[in-house]
């Protein structure tokens, strides 16, 4: 992750919504793809830490800048809920409600 950060460096200095867009969820994505246990419970309990966080800024980061961008991938978003702390799968729920993806069944919106 750090690597990916210094890549895109220049262009995402400062600008949260873009730093996770562009080195975290990448970063979420591969520990899930390489089943990396270890890792995936620390983005869990830094998910949880931001959902219930007191600033709203940083619960709004959180919702719109990780978990709207990856509802729509239903198997990382399936192998991450089994780690997901209580605060943090709630807002995942009401966003899966919101696009559509509370049943299995359907394709989004």
């Amino acid at each position: 992750m750090e690597q990916k950060y210094i890549e895109e460096g220049d262009y995402i200095a400062g600008l949260a919504h873009l730093c996770y867009s562009f080195v975290f969820i990448p970063y979420i994505r591969e520990i899930v793809e390489n089943n990396d246990i270890e890792n995936i419970i620390k983005v869990s309990e830094y998910l949880e830490d931001m959902a219930i966080c007191e600033d709203e800024k940083v619960s709004e980061l959180m919702v719109v800048s990780i978990l709207e961008n990856i509802v729509s991938e239903r198997d990382l978003v399936k192998t991450l809920k089994a780690y997901l702390k209580p605060n943090t799968e709630e807002w995942l729920l009401n966003l899966e409600k919101a696009y559509g993806w509370d049943n299995e069944n359907t394709q989004g919106t």
